[in-house]
């Protein structure tokens, strides 16, 4: 039996300039799985805003508690949701993202520019001292575990032993590679750095069960926190 979907069944009405807006964003798979979410829920019902709970999320779209809660942070940040309290809708006046994002590019270039003056001086400082034998020896172990690590996410770009990825598999099970891709994907299109990226995944889910701010790189703006 094939799937016959009629608009007689209900349907979401939304303005064509706005899927037309919304094409020139670039937004994360797991973002966009949440915000049509979010306009299912609210134009799907010909309402603006609505009472939607991070669980309620986690239920339509599959993705797990962690990954929704960061992905509402992030498109809170780039105006293109309203939260108040629990009160959640699309923001329609694109126009507001074009403002929020414009902003972000500036912050984040003046912050750069901050971080390579400051890495500039780090380096004529280094290249001043001799490094000691437990400097160098500790440089030769950190090597020979970024070699003994495997490459995991869409872009290759996170880094796990074999025993870390188990420890992950063991804690997470099924959801161990949602969270993969979401460090994978911040990597490659934030430029998040981290000295580890087993401990990040721990850190980054940790502080979302308990509803507190992580730390991110020094290059990306704190969000407002969301509850559950």
């Amino acid at each position: 039996m094939m799937a016959n979907p009629q608009l007689e069944d209900g349907h979401t009405r939304i303005a064509n300039e706005l899927l037309e807006q919304l094409m020139r964003r670039h937004l994360t798979p797991n973002e966009w799985r949440v915000l049509l979410c979010i306009i299912r829920k609210t134009y799907g019902y010909q309402k603006k805003v609505d009472y939607i709970a991070n669980f309620q999320i986690v239920e339509a779209t599959g993705l797990c508690k962690a990954v929704v809660s960061r992905c509402m942070k992030e498109l809170h940040y780039a105006g293109l949701i309203t939260r108040c309290k629990k009160q959640v809708g699309f923001q329609k006046n694109w126009e507001e993202w074009e403002k929020l994002a414009a902003s972000s590019t500036s912050e984040k270039l003046a912050e750069s520019s901050t971080e390579l003056a400051i890495s500039s001086t780090e380096l004529t400082e280094s290249s001043t001292k001799v490094s000691s034998p437990a400097v160098t020896q500790k440089k030769k172990e950190t090597k020979q575990k970024k070699l003994n690590k495997r490459k995991y996410g869409q872009f290759q770009n996170v880094l796990l032993t074999d025993d870390e990825y188990e420890r992950l598999k063991e804690k997470f099970n099924h959801h161990t590679d949602n969270l993969i891709e979401e460090l994978s994907l911040g990597i490659e299109s934030k430029g998040y750095k981290y000295k580890s990226h087993y401990a990040a995944i721990l850190s980054w889910n940790r502080r979302d069960a308990k509803g507190n701010s992580r730390e991110l790189p020094q290059n990306y703006t704190p969000q407002i926190e969301y509850g559950d």
